[in-house]
């Protein structure tokens, strides 16, 4: 019970604030419960590494709103600017910090009562993460890509 309440806290700051320091304190406790409590994290490590490639590769793009401020290095009509970089970071420690706890909620099976069932569901989705560069590989529609999600969702718990 205290972990799970715990858990909610560090959830409820890591959405509401903005101090990178404070996100930075939440994903090393993050980190370490990680490491102490879930038998999975390699498995889910290999899978983090594409969820970072996505991630990364959103950053021009951040970079390129993000053009206000104090800049740090100009290259043509692009700016690299302190509050672009500030603003990179916070996002990407506030997403790392919910994935890894989402990884610690399905290890230790704090979902119960009536969110339970969704437990299969959700450990599913992230099963399937690797799956989405086959898919894109393959040229799938959108629609053909969801069937084929929901068809494998639909095997395993048959």
């Amino acid at each position: 019970m205290l972990l799970k309440s715990s858990l909610f806290i560090l959830l409820l700051v890591n959405i509401f604030t903005s101090n990178l320091l404070i996100l930075l304190g939440i994903l090393l406790v993050v980190l370490i419960l990680n490491l102490c409590l879930n038998k999975n994290l390699k498995k889910h490590s290999r899978q983090l590494k594409v969820l970072l490639f996505f991630y990364l590769s959103t950053f021009l793009v951040q970079f390129y709103y993000g053009q206000q401020g104090k800049v740090l290095f100009k290259f043509y009509n692009f700016y690299l600017t302190q509050e672009g970089l500030m603003n990179f970071a916070v996002n990407f420690i506030r997403i790392l910090n919910l994935v890894l706890m989402s990884w610690l909620i399905n290890e230790m099976k704090l979902l119960t009562g009536r969110f339970s069932k969704y437990q299969k569901i959700i450990d599913t989705v992230i099963d399937l993460v690797p799956v989405v560069f086959v898919l894109f590989k393959k040229k799938m529609k959108a629609k053909n890509f969801t069937r084929y999600i929901l068809k494998d969702i639909n095997k395993r718990y048959e």
